[in-house]
């Protein structure tokens, strides 16, 4: 997915709201807000780039001028304590159902979570009302509902590779991989982040929630929001050309996977809730509707 022309009004808020994070200093968070916009007007490539590039300059942008290397790392451990204590709401409603309706219902609650994400235009979180969120949002549907085909895919998977997202949302990322182990066989790997980027998980929030417990955990081996083939790590490469399925998880994975499902030669499932408008759109479907799309 290219970027857009409303992407660069997003990065300039996204490069605010990371600079408050990060620092006190109001003549540093100036400097960050300025610098990104004088980036974003010198580059005449801007809009054949993917948008996680975007926000990916501005988070490393905003670590040169703080030195802060991380400044979502105390609402990214709130939000993996805060999702520990709510998914046993997700829990409880899977175990009164069968498996198919358990494994929909699983799928359904890992794009719930996926709602816990600090970094898109006119989306708030409230770690205070996440409950009551996730009960009413496990009542709501699945606007694409490829499910069906995805248990059909996992049927004949050796290879599993779940690219994660957010901290928080990991924990329901987890219990969807416990029910992926219950029934299928395929060795599954959790792909975090190497270094901090956003609210992204990395190996100390996959340490935090015992995602090890569930899945073979590895790392991108770069701080790149989404996929970046670039700037990964061989380890990673290898597990990406050897797996049998790929579940991309939340926007920033859909939006450079998107980019680059051909040369992947596999079947992709991606999972989110289309929080921004513009890849509502791509996916046509309603903003914050829920999706679970398979490409072959």
């Amino acid at each position: 997915m290219k970027s857009q022309l409303l992407c660069i009004p997003c990065t300039v808020r996204a490069a605010y709201d990371i600079a408050v994070k990060a620092t006190e200093n109001e003549a540093l968070r100036r400097r960050i807000v300025y610098e990104t916009l004088r980036w974003l007007s010198e580059r005449e490539d801007l809009l054949r780039e993917p948008p996680p590039k975007l926000h990916t300059y501005v988070q490393r942008l905003t670590r040169r001028i703080t030195g802060n290397p991380d400044p979502f790392k105390d609402l990214k451990r709130r939000s993996n304590e805060v999702a520990l204590r709510v998914i046993r709401v997700l829990k409880r409603r899977c175990q009164e159902a069968g498996f198919t309706d358990a494994f929909r219902l699983a799928a359904l609650g890992t794009i719930c979570g996926n709602a816990i994400d600090f970094e898109v235009e006119g989306h708030e979180v409230s770690m205070s009302r996440l409950e009551d969120d996730l009960k009413s949002c496990l009542d709501s549907s699945l606007a694409v509902d490829d499910t069906s085909k995805f248990m059909d895919l996992l049927k004949n998977s050796r290879r599993l590779l779940y690219l994660l997202d957010n901290a928080g949302e990991i924990v329901f990322d987890k219990f969807l991989i416990q029910m992926i182990r219950s029934k299928y066989s395929a060795r599954i790997f959790a792909a975090v982040k190497s270094k901090p980027v956003l609210n992204d998980a990395t190996l100390e929030d996959a340490e935090q929630v015992g995602l090890d417990e569930t899945a073979e955990v590895i790392a991108t081996g770069n701080d790149h929001v989404g996929v970046n083939l670039d700037e990964s790590s061989e380890e990673f490469l290898r597990h990406l050309r050897e797996a049998d399925l790929i579940i991309a998880k939340g926007q920033g994975n859909y939006e450079s996977i998107t980019e680059i499902e051909d040369s992947l030669s596999k079947p992709i499932v991606y999972l989110l809730k289309a929080k921004c408008i513009l890849i509502a759109e791509s996916l046509g479907v309603q903003q914050y509707d829920n999706v679970v799309k398979v490409v072959t």
